[in-house]
């Protein structure tokens, strides 16, 4: 009785896998028969890499180029400054950095473990002013949102109009809370930073080239940093 039993369940095993094994042979045979698909190449574009370089600097960056900067409109473009510091003149401004910036004349930095004491007072001075500034700028951002959201979608214009109001609300809110009269005038003060650079004719490459250079210039950089050195140790 054993027997038989072992031997239908081979059968029954051997039934499966003669099922199994048909199912799978039809289904093989019917993918062979479907069409493959054709694959598709890639259409090989030629590009005149040469002439669109020649065309993209005849058009924009040559002396008389085709589209001049009139053609748009003017954004980007640095104020006239003109001081004399210790008997040097400059021609541009500089921001308060720190020392992750590079040594350009548009960027002043501290000295860097000052040993001198003119250098240790100029360290000092600098960095107080920075702090001033940032300080500043961080309590108007925590007192007018505006300042603490994107403005990527502001004109340039429209963030200055920003700025300005916000300084002149929070000297208001200063007034009013000290309970005192000032008697400021909150208009656009009069300051020696002059109109735009190039406000009547475009510059051409090679002065753009020559601004961008003497805004790198480490030399300008040293010199004017010791020129300042000098001012503060006499003013002190």
């Amino acid at each position: 009785m054993s027997s038989s039993s072992s031997s239908s369940s081979d059968g029954m095993e051997g039934d499966m896998i003669g099922a199994f094994q048909a199912e799978y042979e039809e289904a093989m045979l019917n993918l062979e028969a479907e069409p493959r698909r054709p694959r598709c190449r890639r259409e090989f574009i030629r590009r005149d890499r040469l002439g669109a370089h020649d065309r993209l600097y005849e058009d924009y960056f040559a002396d008389d180029c085709n589209y001049p900067p009139s053609f748009f409109r003017r954004r980007g473009e640095a104020p006239i400054v003109n001081f004399m510091v210790n008997g040097h003149e400059y021609n541009y401004g500089y921001y308060l950095a720190d020392g992750i910036y590079p040594s350009w004349p548009v960027f002043m930095k501290g000295v860097t473990l000052p040993q001198s004491e003119k250098h240790r007072l100029f360290t000092a001075a600098q960095s107080a002013r920075r702090k001033d500034v940032e300080c500043a700028f961080g309590v108007l951002k925590a007192r007018f949102n505006i300042l603490a959201v994107p403005g990527r979608s502001y004109s340039r214009r429209t963030l200055g109009l920003i700025m300005r109001a916000c300084v002149i609300l929070h000297n208001m809110i200063i007034d009013d809370e000290r309970d005192t009269n000032l008697e400021n005038i909150y208009e656009t003060v009069d300051s020696n930073v002059g109109p735009a650079i190039h406000n009547n004719a475009p510059p051409s490459l090679a002065a753009r080239i020559q601004m961008d250079n003497e805004m790198r210039d480490s030399p300008m950089y040293t010199q004017l940093q010791h020129d300042l050195i000098e001012h503060v140790w006499a003013n002190a």
